[in-house]
């Protein structure tokens, strides 16, 4: 009798606390806040990009495979900005997958870029998202903006600025002549020619070497 009193208090005692831990929810990072349940900020794998247009049939179920790409000529002598554009019209693929870890995407150096890091920028409305590629840094600041939004499809389909609908395919203007990632695209940009862009989402596909 005194064993069954014991036990009836220590289960009312424990109650509060098993709610409480039943009831917590994984955080959520910043970078995916108002995306759907099952968005995530960090990935366990390594992975690669692939745009898949929203508006014509596509070849297959993830698209057009998408690298890291040599942007428009800089001022640095120390560091270079890369844009993400297809692997057809980027020419070469020297950073063969991505990472995500809180936020932060991140190309992944293969054996020619050994030594070097790509950091992501800011991302603004009208934008061809950039990497700055440097010497690697052991304290680097990259933006935190980008996500895995689980949008129901085979694959997480790529976020930045908790917005998973706002990337294009558009040709850019300067000599390189690629097709680039434009976010939110605006007429007024002249990095890129407007008229030529299509919507797209980015999966993201695990990467198998």
């Amino acid at each position: 009798m005194l064993a069954l009193a014991w036990s009836a208090a220590l289960l009312a005692a424990s109650a509060p606390v098993m709610a409480s831990i039943l009831g917590r929810q994984p955080e959520i990072p910043a970078s995916c806040a108002g995306l759907p349940q099952g968005s995530l900020g960090s990935l366990s794998y390594n992975f690669t990009l692939s745009a898949y247009n929203l508006d014509k049939p596509n070849a297959n179920s993830t698209g057009v495979p998408l690298v890291l790409a040599l942007g428009p000529p800089g001022t640095s002598a120390a560091a270079s900005e890369w844009v993400i554009a297809t692997q057809k019209t980027a020419g070469s693929d020297d950073w063969p997958y991505w990472t995500m870890v809180n936020g932060v995407l991140t190309p992944q150096p293969g054996p020619n870029e050994q030594g070097l890091g790509a950091y992501a920028s800011t991302v603004d409305q009208g934008d061809v998202p950039a990497f700055i590629v440097t010497i690697a840094e052991s304290d680097p600041n990259p933006a935190d903006i980008y996500c895995g939004a689980d949008e129901s499809d085979e694959y997480l389909v790529l976020s930045v600025n908790n917005n998973p609908d706002g990337f294009s395919l558009c040709t850019a203007t300067d000599d390189y002549d690629q097709n680039v990632v434009v976010y939110e695209a605006e007429q007024s940009n002249s990095a890129y020619s407007y008229d030529t862009c299509y919507a797209v989402h980015i999966y993201i596909v695990p990467y198998t070497a």
